[in-house]
């Protein structure tokens, strides 16, 4: 049985609620170390941002792509005095450490999966701008969903968990995490988006330093919007009669073979109801209802939901 929207007086999870109103945190993983004299002219080359003038302790979104201009990763680039690094899903950085490593060869940089080395801790709420700084790592930026993240050395893991459990932050479940997730429209790298992905179709802008040399990738980026623009855009779906699941493609009644819509995402929000992510192509506008297979439809809408 489908869950709909809640009603106003339906209460939400208490974790759920802190996350919207107060403090939530919750464990993340996942780091590339980038060592070496070379290492800003290395990574220049590899990624979708500008990787000058960058202070310890600053961060800024970045993405690396295929030569086809394809998505492979995305995430923070973090500096630190001696090195720089990657902050990815823990699952992305066996692949993304070897791809670069692949191109470090030649050059005065080396590149090792770094994930054991820190304690990285997202934070949700709005009550995370009024925090002091934490006791120990610093604290990078806001970030779709995200209120902050304190990124430290892996050892300071327990201070930090006590910190914030004296600060009055709620741990977050996988499932609240979900739902903020797609609420803010933030792709999942493998889920909402992958090596079949351009950058601007998944909503990563953000990550591309338009005025920046060359870089793996650049000249289809540039090309894409000097030219043309992308043929589909990362979405949020509302589903009026329940979720559906991953996969789901919607297509034109009058062209079978002609794809308008495919979901990536799906969840049932707390406050929303059953909502998701997936691909609009750029004739379908927001607010467009689309049919499916059988009575379910989904309505595309602009991200962030409101």
């Amino acid at each position: 049985m489908h869950r709909s929207s809640p009603s106003s007086a339906e209460a939400l999870p208490a974790d759920y609620a802190a996350a919207r109103s107060g403090l939530a945190h919750r464990l993340r993983s996942g780091a590339i170390a980038i060592e070496g004299p070379d290492r800003e002219a290395f990574l220049q080359g590899q990624l979708t941002q500008d990787v000058r003038g960058l202070a310890p302790g600053q961060s800024r979104t970045a993405a690396g792509l295929t030569p086809k201009g394809k998505l492979l990763y995305f995430g923070r680039l973090v500096a630190e005095p001696d090195r720089l690094l990657l902050l990815l899903p823990s699952s992305a950085v066996p692949a993304a450490a070897a791809h670069l490593a692949k191109y470090a060869v030649f050059q005065k940089v080396s590149v090792r999966g770094a994930t054991d080395d820190f304690a990285r801790i997202a934070l949700y709420g709005p009550v995370a701008a009024t925090l002091p700084a934490p006791p120990a790592g610093v604290l990078l930026p806001a970030q779709w969903d995200l209120a902050g993240e304190i990124l430290a050395p892996a050892a300071a893991g327990p201070v930090l968990h006590r910190w914030l459990e004296t600060s009055g932050s709620t741990p977050l479940s996988d499932e609240s995490a979900e739902a903020l997730r797609i609420e803010a429209g933030r792709p999942r790298l493998g889920r909402d988006a992958d090596d079949s992905n351009l950058p601007d179709e998944a909503g990563l802008s953000a990550a591309i330093a338009a005025d920046k040399g060359c870089y793996v990738g650049q000249e289809i980026v540039a090309r894409m919007r000097t030219y043309g623009r992308a043929n589909r855009r990362l979405a949020g779906f509302r589903f009026p009669a329940g979720t559906l699941a991953p996969g789901t493609a919607f297509t034109d009644p009058a062209k079978p073979t002609l794809e308008l819509a495919r979901v990536t995402s799906a969840v049932v929000s707390p406050r929303l109801g059953p909502i998701g992510l997936g691909y609009a192509f750029r004739e379908v506008a927001d607010g467009t209802s689309l049919p499916a297979e059988g009575p379910e439809a989904a309505i595309v809408v602009g991200l962030p939901f409101a």
